[in-house]
């Protein structure tokens, strides 16, 4: 009795076929490893550095009354003076001319010495004579007093800014060691700068602390505010390239986070105001492991 091969090998075929079939594992998918994050509300702020230098806008240039030789220097640079305070006297000609002589009509020991008082108080911000023996004539520069208490900053605010000023009448100064003053913004200047097509304004500090003429500070111009906006972290927020579509990857159940455009307004340093959508404290937002995930993703979340 003949049996035909052909079946029989087919038949195997199929057997074998089958059984790799069974032991073919599952395919299993990759999951990115992410945390998340909510959003929050709060206060988001946009501010612009400005700059602000300082001036004493009250000063007094002390001046010789009469022409003669510096006697005495009772002041130096950088003294807190007072109102009355002797700070140089000034022998006449006729005196130096006279040497040594002494007449017995002269009574007076004191004849040609004039005494020079401060008008003012304030420090000595300028000297230039400061030795004893200089001939001045009459009318010449002998120091210069600055009120301390005249100190403003002033503040160049470019034209575009000018409508912000109201809502920052109070502002903060920073020195250049991070020291912060409070300060008042008072009335402009009635003269732009034409180059910089800016505003000056002076800015009052409520200090009295002495501050060096000169100094270059920073003022914080605040141009947007929102006390209710609502933020996530900057590394949550994705973009393209051009910075110009923005995205996040929300998680829509325990293993899947899908791409959703947004729009984004202000931030600072860590965070972004997202305007639309309207998340809420129950979304689910990719915080990491968020970079390079497709518009479906399925992760793992930590």
């Amino acid at each position: 009795m003949r049996f035909s091969v052909i079946p029989l090998l087919a038949i195997t075929c199929c057997f074998m076929a089958c059984k790799n079939k069974q032991n073919e594992p599952d395919t299993i998918q990759p999951k990115s490893t992410v945390s998340v994050i909510s959003a929050h509300t709060g206060m988001m702020a946009h501010t612009e550095q400005l700059s602000a230098t300082a001036h004493y806008l009250r000063r007094n240039t002390v001046t010789a009354p009469v022409a003669g030789y510096v006697h005495f220097v009772k002041i130096n640079f950088n003294d807190h003076v007072a109102k009355g305070q002797l700070l140089y006297t000034i022998e006449t000609k006729e005196r130096r001319a006279l040497g040594s002589f002494e007449s017995q009509d002269m009574n007076d020991k004191n004849y040609g010495l004039i005494n020079v008082y401060a008008p003012m108080n304030g420090i000595i911000t300028a000297i230039p004579q400061s030795q004893n023996g200089v001939f001045v004539s009459e009318g010449s520069a002998l120091c210069d007093i600055s009120d301390n208490h005249s100190l403003y900053f002033q503040v160049n605010i470019p034209y575009e800014y000018a409508k912000y000023v109201k809502e920052n009448k109070s502002c903060i100064i920073t020195l250049p060691d991070n020291t912060s003053i409070n300060a008042q913004m008072e009335m402009p200047i009635m003269q732009s700068l034409t180059g910089l097509q800016t505003i000056p304004y002076m800015a009052k500090p409520q200090t009295d602390i002495y501050i060096p003429e000169g100094i270059i500070a920073t003022v914080k111009l605040v141009t947007y505010q929102n006390s209710a906006a609502i933020m996530l972290p900057k590394k949550a927020v994705l973009s393209d390239e051009l910075m110009q579509e923005f995205w996040v990857m929300k998680l829509i159940n325990d293993s899947t986070a899908v791409k959703v455009p947004v729009t984004i307004g202000a931030q600072n340093d860590t965070m972004i105001e997202i305007k639309r959508p309207a998340f809420n404290s129950s979304d689910k937002i990719l915080n990491s492991g968020n970079y390079g995930l497709s518009d479906t993703a399925l992760v793992k979340v930590l």
